[in-house]
């Protein structure tokens, strides 16, 4: 059988795509939320009983009785020898916020004039409901595509908060595999194939009258590129290009290439005080910072603490969550290839097709820190993510879930 024909019956068959993403979205997983253990769990028995449906073995993980469960699927194929691909998403989204900003239900999944409407239609329900779809194909279809090795499907139920739970099954070593495809939103001719790194600190300032933390602690200026050293010798200098390239030349904005060097924050959450004639005992400031290509994260958690202490003396800034460096998949690995030859074969050559870095970072980091190779890619439209309205288009679904197949059946005949 050729990649053609399953492509003809993802096509036939997309009303069951749409629905099983549809379903995910009806499932209110918001991280976090007082249910959202409750709901992780009907989000991951529901994936669960979808794959076992298509023949998948199920393994459920928990790193203690109270801890979420991660999903791990896997499927035999024709158990011929070969590299493990990993399908990997995450169930849980950033909440709704206030539904009154809303124009529909965030938790409807309905179809409307071709978007699929809901809090995480596009980061990241819609990608992972075509991963699953595809990998129910994939499994079914097994002996007349000649596939061999073995393919897995992670459900992580806690991306939006660190990734935690995969971390850990990882450095356990209850997770393996040489590659990995995560459906993130990308660009549609330009997957992931490397991210900055991830600092998560919080900043715990003591009550002063006299003193008061400004914009100043943030004043993390751009080093030397390369200055503070890298996590291997192979730099990614093709990738850095070719995002350069992307943001300065074809999107018209070089100041979102600068970022590719430059640490990037969010406070995200700042508390403190019981009421506004008191002096609050301490302010607790969140921040979500992003550490360039060419630093490490604890040189950026090193400035961050020398610029508190002296606008707060006494303040404290400690990491949330493990930190992570900036990481990359090199573009001539077989998984990367293998995606831009599916999205070549899906969308055409109209528009040239080459891997780029990701602003932000995600779940790859976690992957790529264990050797497998890693790449995102997935339907999604980029200024709905984490906002209101957030949708994403059927056909772009659809589109995605036939780049999937193109990119499982080339990497699993690769061997």
């Amino acid at each position: 059988m050729s990649t053609r024909i399953i492509r003809q019956l993802i096509r036939s068959r997309q009303q069951e795509l749409v629905e099983l993403a549809a379903s995910f979205i009806r499932i209110p997983s918001e991280n976090p939320s007082p249910e959202f253990k409750k709901r992780s769990a009907e989000m991951g028995r529901h994936i669960s009983r979808y794959l076992a449906a298509k023949g998948f073995l199920i393994t459920e993980h928990r790193r203690s009785e109270n801890a979420l469960v991660t999903v791990v699927c896997d499927a035999p194929l024709t158990r011929v020898p070969g590299p493990r691909l990993l399908f990997c998403g995450h169930t849980d989204v950033v909440p709704a916020g206030d539904c009154s900003h809303w124009t529909f239900d965030p938790f409807s999944g309905e179809v409307r004039a071709g978007m699929l409407l809901g809090r995480g239609a596009s980061d990241m329900k819609g990608g992972l409901a075509s991963l699953i779809f595809v990998a129910g194909l994939l499994q079914e279809f097994a002996p007349t595509l000649n596939l061999k090795g073995s393919l897995g499907v992670i459900a992580s139920p806690d991306e939006e908060t660190g990734g935690i739970e995969v971390a850990s099954l990882l450095d356990q070593g209850l997770i393996k595999g040489d590659a990995c495809l995560i459906g993130e939103p990308s660009d549609p001719h330009h997957p992931n194939a490397g991210e900055k790194g991830k600092a998560w600190m919080q900043v715990i300032i003591p009550g002063q009258t006299e003193r008061q933390p400004t914009t100043a602690l943030w004043n993390l200026r751009r080093t030397k590129r390369g200055s503070r050293g890298r996590s291997t010798n192979q730099e990614p200098c093709q990738l850095l290009y070719n995002t350069e390239w992307l943001r300065s030349q074809r999107l018209g904005n070089s100041l979102l290439s600068q970022l590719l060097y430059r640490p990037s924050y969010n406070p995200g959450v700042i508390q403190g005080g019981t009421n506004m004639n008191v002096v609050a005992d301490k302010c607790i400031i969140k921040v979500d910072t992003r550490v360039p290509f060419g630093m490490k994260p604890e040189f950026v958690l090193d400035v961050a603490r020398n610029l508190v202490s002296a606008v707060a003396p006494g303040a404290v800034v400690e990491p949330m969550v493990p930190c992570t460096n900036p990481n990359w998949t090199l573009e001539n690995r077989p998984i990367v290839r293998a995606i831009e030859l599916g999205i070549q074969r899906v969308l055409g050559m109209e528009e040239p097709v080459f891997s780029v870095l990701l602003l932000g970072s995600s779940d790859a980091s976690l992957f790529r820190r264990h050797g497998i190779d890693t790449v995102l890619y997935g339907p999604g439209l980029e200024h709905t993510i984490h906002g209101y309205d957030e949708r994403v288009s059927v056909e772009k679904l659809v589109e995605s879930a036939e780049i999937y197949a193109e990119t499982a059946v080339k990497y699993l005949r690769l061997f």
